[in-house]
């Protein structure tokens, strides 16, 4: 597979994407979302579709998640989620969506990443599976986005309140 390949596959389907400068590996998807909205105010998530292993590998990668704005409580103090508060979400959110995940590196950014093998000899990653697993990650967005305002906006001080509440 071949990011020419998948640009002729997602232009025939009418699925806007960008081409990064200078990368000849990916493409950029725009997804809508319904909660999750980032430091411009935009609602929706940008997914990079990469292709790795001479185009046996897709990569979707959401990254960073702006959270900046989720952390000030509802009398507008300031409250920082720690880390291992975020992993704990992500985890959350990973046992639901399961087809793949959130991770928190060492600065506290949430990335968002899966990967889908191309095994099968000429095998190819069509428009439609681009678009399904955009917005599955767009869905993946908003719960991961609702529960952290959750947790910030009820100024709650354990996670197991939020466990508690988590459906």
């Amino acid at each position: 597979m071949t990011v020419g390949e998948l640009i002729q596959d997602l232009e025939r389907y009418g699925i806007a994407f960008q081409v990064p400068p200078d990368t000849d590996d990916r493409v950029l998807v725009g997804v809508a979302t319904q909660n999750y909205f980032d430091d411009e105010g935009n609602f929706g998530i940008a997914v990079q579709v990469c292709l790795a292993e001479e185009g046996r590998i897709a990569y979707f990668v959401q990254a960073p998640f702006f959270l900046e704005q989720l952390y000030f409580n509802k009398a507008g103090d300031y409250r920082p989620i720690f880390q291992t508060q975020l992993l704990e979400i992500a985890n959350l959110v990973n046992n639901k969506v399961k087809f793949s995940s959130f991770s928190v590196d060492d600065e506290g950014e949430v990335l968002f990443v899966y990967a889908l093998p191309l095994e099968e000899d000429n095998q190819k990653l069509g428009a439609k599976t681009v678009a399904r697993v955009c917005e599955a990650i767009a869905d993946a967005a908003d719960e991961f986005y609702r529960l952290v305002k959750e947790y910030v906006e009820d100024d709650l001080d354990d996670i197991e309140e939020l466990l508690a509440k988590f459906d």
